[in-house]
């Protein structure tokens, strides 16, 4: 299984493997939903990034997904792409 974080990665679908550090951030995304086995969609990279996680849209610094260790073999798409887009179809700016 080859490991990257949510700020390595481009716009695709991962599994969520650990959330590392400690502290209120850290406590913050496991209440958002960002935790072990959780499917996480990034529908925009860069900086914020924009995630799908369980049915809502979040918006995550790129220090924060530093933190978000994903399985990049699970992705549907190039987990390194670095081209930065909105994913999903469908699916408008609000």
């Amino acid at each position: 299984m080859s490991q990257i974080t949510l700020s390595h990665a481009g716009p695709g679908t991962f599994r969520c493997i650990e959330v590392t550090g400690e502290g209120e951030p850290v406590v913050r995304l496991k209440r958002m939903g960002i935790c072990s086995g959780r499917q996480i969609s990034i529908l925009q990279a860069g900086d914020p990034m924009i995630l799908r996680v369980v049915g809502a849209r979040i918006g995550l610094s790129r220090e924060l997904a530093a933190t978000v260790v994903v399985d990049c073999h699970n992705a549907d798409t190039d987990p390194v792409s670095a081209t930065a887009g909105v994913r999903g179809e469908g699916e408008s700016r609000d």
